[in-house]
């Protein structure tokens, strides 16, 4: 993908989002047009834009992996972000659909290539996400091959992608392709129980 990527963001600190708009501002290839502090008021007025930053876990109490799949019917590719990772949360926002995570402390270089791989329909895997993925201990999580634990646990340790497929003994394309794949296992395996507030409905459904 070439030229612009245009991006919404949904922050209910502010501060947070002016201080985006303003490190953004410089940049000739990224556009931040719409903000919003909750998933209502963005969808409000929707902006046409390529990815949405959504915050993982906003003020309104509202269900992180529900607010990415009321945001996908934009159009959009959607990119968690939070301060601190919340593992439950956050596999169940990749299982909705979410094309990554990544947290508040990155530079503006890996946010950028964070967007644009997500813009170009890609799995955004940052090291947090990895890491994430790797310690996965639920009963119910995806079966990854050797491999693709192999070159998960090595990404996950802070190592570049060049620099995991080093180590695994595989190519560049090879230690991508393992990430996409557990991306998708992962997507593949959205049960509507994946997350606790869905586990009571569904609960609540089979007794009525």
């Amino acid at each position: 993908m070439s030229g612009v990527v245009r991006i919404g963001a949904i922050d209910d600190d502010r501060m947070l989002l002016q201080g985006l708009a303003s490190w953004l501002e410089p940049l000739e290839d990224v556009l931040l047009v719409r903000m919003a502090s909750t998933v209502p008021e963005y969808l409000q007025d929707p902006a046409e834009v390529e990815v949405i930053l959504l915050d993982l876990n906003l003020r309104d109490g509202s269900n992180p992996a529900r607010n990415v799949h009321e945001l996908l019917q934009t159009g959009a590719a959607i990119l968690v972000v939070s301060t601190i990772p919340d593992q439950e949360h956050v596999l169940a926002t990749i299982e909705a659909g979410a094309s990554g995570y990544i947290t508040k402390d990155n530079d503006l270089p890996n946010l950028v290539d964070f967007i644009r791989a997500a813009a170009q329909g890609e799995l955004a895997v940052s090291p947090e996400l990895a890491f994430l993925l790797s310690t996965d201990a639920r009963p119910q999580r995806p079966q990854l091959s050797a491999q693709e634990s192999t070159v998960l646990r090595i990404y996950a340790s802070g190592a570049t992608l060049a620099a995991t497929a080093r180590k695994a003994g595989v190519a560049y394309g090879t230690a991508r392709e393992y990430l996409e794949r557990v991306k998708r296992k992962y997507t593949d395996a959205g049960w509507p129980t994946r997350t606790k507030l869905e586990l009571r409905e569904r609960l609540r459904e089979e007794e009525l």
